[in-house]
């Protein structure tokens, strides 16, 4: 769990430094990059746990 929330908050560091040099940083974006990687993570997770049973 600690390595997925270093991941998210490193890319929430880099969309806002990003938005900083080009004015374009966008929640909604940020918002579904996060979830698709909150979910890619349980699924993955979940499909591990199936298999090492």
């Amino acid at each position: 769990m600690k390595n997925i929330f270093g991941l998210i908050l490193g890319s929430f560091i880099g969309c806002l430094i990003l938005g900083y040099f080009t004015k374009g940083f966008s929640v909604e974006g940020f918002s579904m990059f996060t979830m698709g990687i909150v979910l890619g993570y349980l699924i993955g997770r979940h499909i591990l746990k199936e298999r090492t049973e």
